[in-house]
Parts: structure tokens; C-alpha cells; sequence
């Protein structure tokens, strides 16, 4: 059984997309919220999955590496990679701040450079797969997400160098644009859009979601982590053999390419 390493497993995004992938892999799930991610490890080990879990943080490079050494010891090589790690929420441009932007930046691009970079150099020449998770918020020349969406348009860029890196070894690299997703960082959106502008003073959070869903998707549902699991799985299964250097949107066309 292959091994696969998802950065940001104890997120409902992460989780998902750990949970599909332990049908075809042995998981490694890694996180900072080390409670979150233990309690999602051991229910997937509950139900019969081969996983094991360490805390990580992939801003910094040792501890990628600490992480990647987990992995060999207790599943064996890591030959499929899931970045889903991700920070980020809304910040008018005029009151963005430095610390911000360089925090996003550390976990949404350095983070994924590092651990792209590790299992290059792990897989030393042989193939494996790789998917990095971006944003429709790449696309969009959002104000209040500019440094989201720098960070998850740099991602976009990382994922062509490393798939024309990967390439004659067969070691392919491919982006997931996820759409808009009720998670954790949604509800931290929203509450703060609520609590700083009256315009939204009486909604609630899930009706302002509702609202950006409306406007934005013209399928005119959300998406749910569930859509972008499955396609995280298909561009690190064998089925995908033959696609490198791309990025999928999984939007309900809210970004149409």
C-alpha cells in the first residue's frame, strides 16, 4: 500500500480529504491542533484505516522533515503529498498588516514548497504524485483577500516548477482550486464581516456565507469537502498518470478557465 502525507488533517477540509485517501494509501495526517488531529486518526483508525498522525508545523523546515521521517517509520515512504494547510481570512487592503501577510505567506507557499521540495527529494528520481491546494481566490483580485490570494496564486506557480521538476522521473504535481466551503475559516470570515460591518450586523453567519454562494456560484450550492477529496484522490491515483502541471478547478463555476 502506498503512502500518502496531508498537511492540515485536523481541518474539515484536510480531514476529508484524509478520510477519502485512506481507501487507496496508508495516511499520515499532520496538523498543528495536535487534540483535533489525534481524535480524526484514531476514527479513522477505528474503522479499520492505516494511519498514523504527528504534529506539524510546515513553515519550518525541520519540522517537515520530523514529519516525513514519522511517516517511513510507521507506514513506510511517502510517495503521494495532499497540501491543504492553509490560513488566511478577510482584511480590507487598507488594513492589512505585515505580520498578516507574512503569516499567510509562511503557511500557504513556504509550507508548501517545503514539503513539495522534501518529497522531491525523498522520491530521488522516482515517481509519485503531488497536489497542492489553492483557491478560486487566485483568480479573483479580491481586496479583502490579497494576501490569501497572492499566497494561493504563488501556489499556482510552485505547482508548474515542481511538475516540470517532477516530470522525467514521473513525479507529477497538480493544484485543486476548492470553491466556497463552509469551514472553520469561513466562520471566522464571516463572524468577523458581522462584527466590524454594520451592513451585516444582523445577519448570521451562514446566511452571509449563503449570500457569497448566491453571488459568486452559478451552480448556486457550496461546495463541501467532500468534492475536493475526491478529486484530490483522482489526481493522486494511477488514473491520473498522464496529468501534470495543472489547476483543476472544483467551484460550481465560480472560476471558469
Amino acid at each position: 500500500m502506498s503512502v500518502a502525507l496531508v498537511t492540515g488533517a485536523a481541518g474539515g477540509l484536510g480531514a476529508a480529504v484524509a478520510s477519502r485517501l485512506v481507501e487507496e494509501h496508508a495516511v499520515l495526517l499532520t496538523d498543528v491542533d495536535a487534540g483535533h488531529l489525534e481524535k480524526i486518526a484514531s476514527k479513522l483508525a477505528a474503522n479499520g484505516a492505516r494511519v498514523a498522525h504527528t504534529v506539524c508545523d510546515v513553515s519550518e523546515r525541520a519540522s517537515v522533515q520530523a514529519a516525513f521521517a514519522v511517516a517511513e517509520e510507521q507506514l513506510g515512504e511517502v510517495t503521494a503529498l495532499a497540501n491543504v494547510a492553509g490560513v488566511g481570512k478577510f482584511t480590507p487592503f487598507a488594513e492589512l498588516t505585515e505580520e498578516q501577510w507574512d503569516r499567510t505567506f509562511a503557511v500557504n507557499t513556504r509550507g508548501t514548497f517545503l514539503t513539495c521540495q522534501e518529497l522531491v527529494h525523498r522520491r530521488a528520481g522516482r515517481p509519485g504524485a503531488i497536489v497542492n491546494i489553492a483557491s478560486i481566490g487566485a483568480r479573483l483580485g479580491m481586496e479583502a483577500i490579497a494576501h490569501y490570494g497572492s499566497s494561493k496564486a504563488a501556489v499556482i506557480e510552485l505547482t508548474h516548477v515542481v511538475a516540470r521538476v517532477g516530470a522525467p522521473s514521473g513525479l507529477r504535481a497538480n493544484a485543486v482550486m476548492p470553491g466556497l466551503i463552509w469551514t472553520d475559516m469561513w466562520r471566522a470570515t464571516t463572524e468577523s464581516l458581522i462584527a466590524n460591518d454594520p451592513a451585516h450586523a444582523d445577519a448570521t453567519p451562514e446566511q452571509l456565507f449563503a449570500g457569497f454562494v448566491e453571488q459568486m456560484v452559478p451552480m448556486g450550492r457550496p461546495q463541501v469537502p467532500a468534492d475536493i477529496a475526491e478529486m484530490v484522490a483522482f489526481l493522486l491515483s494511477e488514473k491520473a498518470v498522464n496529468i501534470t502541471g495543472q489547476t483543476i478547478a472544483v467551484d460550481g463555476g465560480a472560476v471558469m478557465t
